[in-house]
């Protein structure tokens, strides 16, 4: 049983055989003077422990746990009333307590006398040897007051000895020092002491009996490396062995400070004594000082008082801190006093004390100007360390070493087997900063060795040492290998003791497994790969088939990964059950007859690789020419690195996982290796790149990519017009197959193309006469393939077409009521009649009618109808397709061809005939809008502010002025 005090103040207790299971209790330990309760604690949780394992029970229970058949780890051989001993106990019983540094304090030890009570009679002795204690200035006599004006008093009565049964505490009979034991007489009044199951003795020494504790704290990290004491029972009257039984206390002296790392910030617990009373006001001087700056705890520049507590009689803050250097005075509060006696000063880790840097025991002083006050020194421990990062790894692999707490100067490190640096051991020399240093290293060592040891020098002398803990390496040749190929593994550093190599897995597919051999109480592996003398293990296992190419893991297994069933016929009830391998067999065990039936051997599937290492799979190299060809094409593949063999050289071609569908008994590898194979691409392969595999009949992979291209369909002319010609062109679909060809949303036939052996077609057509004019129209090829697993692939391709939007033109671009408009119209449906021309919502149809040519082109006339001025709307529509065109409308000339200056009255049709007479030459001229007058009409230009006669059929506005029906007399304006 251990009991274990870990850093933050804890005990954990761990036990082993124990009948019921082992108990692990944690339990936070009050402050650090309460040593008392640390030694009750820690006795509940030893008892509850015991209690928990059956070790103790009631009287008369111990005849029916066990007998003389019982197995020896349940006899329960431990403190005593052993069940199947007579008596006696066989391990000391170790006992866990703390007390402060270097003071004369009330201890308090435990032990298990010896049974049947018997053996601890009158006049015999209970030796203490306490290791490391101060026993040259012991006094054990008690004087008190008697109440009758005198004193009274035992001349041992610090020491009492008390039992946790029904005996009464009693003084020892006499205490002697000899060395570093006390040696102790039981009294005659002893009777019956600690007889009962689980009873032990408490012996206390009272304060004043000038035993001083160590002063260096010691088991901070680990209770081994706290100061023992050894408790032996001596029966005086010889009437059995002189030493009936022996038990340990472990003493823990309380470190004051919360960590031992140089340099690490603390908390701290100051257990001090008072001898006289500080009062209020007073001063208490805390000096951190050390020889050395490195030495020295660092100290900030202000400390809150907040961040300091004082426990006496009461807890309190000091009234004020005063941080001069090392040194930090308290002053006391004017309302509170530190009695004489035990006090605490705790320091929280806020107020950033830091550990000196350098390791080794530092005195912190404590002391007042109280009058006669004795100044107090404690004692702590700030340890040097030495770490690496990370802890393990393969040989020559690279690790960080460092550390804390040296000396000023240089660290010398080193390897070998021992602290003498010989030559060609030193590693680096290193400059120390503040007592810390780093270097980076390399893992040496033997082969064969799985720790490899550093050694560290500092500039005083001290040695420490770290170990780096060797992992197996794994190499792998070569670094790159193909499926079927034989690949080299090699594993230095092979543990003494690690399982033989029966099993071999890579990329999650078994390579290697060990044929086991059946023994009557064991398996052998003949087969297995084992380590040579230099630890080193070493084998060829071929890449299996199923492995994906790229980085892969390469695991290696021990015979416990391996299941084992009989071979079919023999036994068909699931695995055998596990048993031992004859390698694992105790020295001088047989391993029987060999039984003859045969065994198969299966790696388990959740077994722990021994050790690990990628592998790059590849395969050999591999061409298709043409490395882009379209399904049912024909393809050549050339592989390589084969070899050649006697009948079927290749066992499969496959492209995108489709096997082709060839006889693969044609194709031979030739005597270099190579072999080259012509064949069909399947249906089903998949438009992009496709792996083709070829395996040949050894195993032996070689891969490559064919890239299936993208159906695609191009037009010779993306615009056209309704009925016009259009070749489309296709690729990348099927070989040898039938395109069909559809045009427009509505998916309107236009013919089939015929692809040739490469998967191209070409492909006429006329544009439909339902095409939507002015919008993109969609040209889809569509090619439906058998494919090998009987679906039905859909290989299509788009391409767009827009017939042009119809356009108009007008001339001229401004025109007035009355005049001739010329109207051109292009890209509308071809041979179709023109509807009446509107303008501004009146029709005007064209004189004669109109239709579309073949090309979808007219002209048309137009006479523009009397309407409002600006800008009005022309609209043309042919077949559907309706175009608007934007017209503007302005007034008359005033000045001109007749036919223009009174083209609005003879668009009305009311005017009849204009004349005009040449006042100089008394000549007269005439216009007449009749057609059958037009050679006769010898007025050519009407001119403003002249005379006219107009004659018209019926009233009608010109120019401003209301005309009526007959002659009109007019002055152009």
């Amino acid at each position: 049983m251990r009991i274990t005090l870990n850093r933050n103040e804890h005990i954990d207790v761990e036990g082993s055989g124990w009948r019921s299971a082992a108990l692990n209790l944690s339990r936070k330990i009050p402050g650090k003077s309460r040593g008392l309760w640390v030694v009750l604690l820690a006795a509940a949780v030893l008892l509850a422990a015991l209690l928990t394992a059956g070790v103790f029970a009631p009287s008369g229970v111990w005849a029916t746990l066990c007998d003389e058949n019982t197995p020896q780890d349940e006899q329960h051989r431990d403190f005593h009333n052993t069940p199947c001993v007579e008596s006696g106990h066989d391990d000391p019983h170790v006992v866990l307590f703390e007390v402060d540094g270097g003071r004369d304090r009330k201890l308090e030890f435990w032990a298990f006398p010896p049974v049947p009570t018997g053996y601890l009679d009158a006049g015999d002795r209970i030796e203490i040897t306490l290791l490391n204690f101060d026993l040259t200035n012991t006094n054990f006599s008690t004087v008190s007051d008697d109440g009758m004006g005198g004193t009274t008093g035992h001349p041992y009565g610090r020491i009492v000895i008390a039992d946790t049964g029904d005996f009464a505490a009693v003084s020892a009979q006499s205490a002697t020092v000899s060395g570093q034991s006390l040696i102790l007489t039981l009294p005659d009044s002893l009777a019956d002491i600690a007889d009962g199951p689980g009873e032990h003795l408490i012996i206390t020494i009272e304060r004043g009996a000038g035993i001083l504790t160590p002063e260096t704290p010691r088991g901070f990290d680990e209770v081994e490396e706290g100061h023992p004491v050894t408790i032996t029972f001596v029966d005086a009257d010889g009437g059995m062995a002189p030493v009936v039984s022996e038990d340990r206390n472990i003493v823990v002296v309380n470190n004051p400070i919360s960590s031992t790392v140089p340099g690490a910030t603390v908390r701290m617990e100051l257990h001090t004594y008072a001898n006289m009373e500080i009062g209020s006001n007073e001063e208490i001087v805390l000096d951190f000082s050390g020889p050395s700056e490195d030495a020295s705890f660092g100290m900030p520049a202000t400390i809150s008082p907040s961040r300091i507590k004082i426990r006496s009689q009461d807890t309190f803050d000091p009234a004020d801190v005063l941080v001069q250097g090392g040194r930090v005075t308290l002053t006391m509060p004017d309302d509170k006093i530190v009695t004489p006696g035990e006090f605490t000063i705790s320091i929280s880790q806020l107020a950033s004390i830091r550990n000196p840097f350098a390791a080794g025991t530092r005195v912190i002083r404590i002391s007042t100007f109280v009058p006669h006050y004795e100044p107090d020194e404690i004692i702590a421990v700030i340890r040097r360390t030495t770490t690496i990062s990370p802890l393990e790894g393969t040989r020559g692999s690279r690790f960080k070493l460092q550390g804390k707490g040296y000396a000023p100067g240089t660290v010398t490190v080193f390897d070998g087997g021992d602290e003498t640096i010989h030559p060609g051991e030193t590693l680096a020399s290193v400059k120390t900063s503040r007592g810390s240093f780093a270097v980076d290293l390399e893992a040496r060592g033997n082969p064969g060795e799985a720790k490899y040891k550093v050694w560290t020098r500092d500039s005083n002398g001290a040695i420490d040492s770290v170990v780096f803990d060797i992992r197996s390496s794994i190499s792998l040749e070569p670094a790159s290998v193909s499926i079927g190929a034989k690949l080299k593994v090699t594993i230095s550093d092979w543990e003494d003791g690690r399982q033989e190599v029966a099993g071999v897995r890579i990329g999650g597919v078994v390579a290697f497994t060990a044929t086991p051999v059946e023994y009557q109480n064991c398996f052998e592996y003949p087969q297995a790969h084992y380590a040579n003398s230099s630890g080193v293990v070493s084998f060829d296992v071929a890449v299996p088939q199923g492995v994906p190419p790229g980085e892969q893991t390469v695991a290696v297994f021990g015979h416990d990964a391996l299941e084992h069933y009989y071979e079919n016929g023999q036994q068909d009830n699931g695995p055998i059950p596990d048993r031992r391998a004859c390698v694992d067999l105790n020295p001088g065990t047989s391993r029987g007859p060999a039984t003859g039936r045969g065994v198969i051997a299966r790696l388990k599937d959740e077994a722990n690789a021994l050790v690990e290492r990628t592998v790059e799979i590849g395969t050999h190299p591999l061409t298709v020419n043409p490395s882009a060809a379209v399904r049912a094409q024909r393809v050549t593949i050339v592989g390589s690195g084969f070899e050649p063999s006697a009948g079927n050289d290749i066992h499969a071609i496959s492209i995108n996982g489709l096997p082709v569908a060839e006889n693969l008994a044609q194709f031979e590898v030739s005597h270099n290796g190579d072999i080259l194979a012509t064949v069909t691409v399947p249906t089903g392969a998949r438009t992009g790149e496709n792996e083709v595999r070829m395996v040949g009949t050894d195993g032996r992979l070689a891969t490559g990519t064919l890239t299936v291209p993208v159906p695609a369909i191009e037009l010779e002319s993306p615009q056209g017009q309704r009925g016009t010609l259009v070749t489309a062109t296709g690729s990348g679909f099927a070989a040898n197959g039938v395109v069909r060809v559809s045009y427009g949303n509505g998916d309107e036939f236009v013919g089939l193309g015929q692809t040739d052996s490469k998967g191209n077609f070409e492909l006429a057509f006329n544009v439909p006469l339902t095409a939507a004019i002015g919008r993109t129209n969609k040209v889809t090829a569509l090619m439906e393939v058998q494919a090998e697993d009987g679906s039905t692939t859909r290989l299509t391709a788009e391409a767009s077409h827009s017939p042009p939007a119809g356009t108009i033109e007008t001339s001229p671009d401004k025109v007035f009521p009355g005049e001739t408009l010329t109207v051109r119209g292009k890209n509308f449906p071809p041979f179709a009649q023109v509807r009446p021309i509107e303008i501004a919502g009146r029709a005007v149809p064209p004189a004669p009618s109109v239709s579309t040519s073949k090309d979808g082109s007219f002209e048309a006339r137009i006479r523009v109808p009397a309407m409002g001025l600006g800008l009005q709307t022309l609209r043309v529509e042919v077949s559907g397709v309706v175009v608007t065109h934007v017209l503007e409308i302005g007034l008359p000339p005033l000045s001109g061809p007749p036919a223009r200056v009174f083209a609005e009255l003879v668009g009305a049709g009311v005017l009849k005939r204009v004349w005009y007479i040449d006042r100089p030459t008394q000549e007269w001229f005439f216009y007449d809008p009749d057609p059958s007058f037009s050679e006769l009409s010898n007025l050519t230009e009407v001119k403003r502010s002249e005379v006219y006669f107009i004659q018209l059929s019926a009233p009608h506005e010109f120019q401003g002025e209301l005309l009526v029906a007959g002659w009109n007399f007019i002055v152009s304006k």
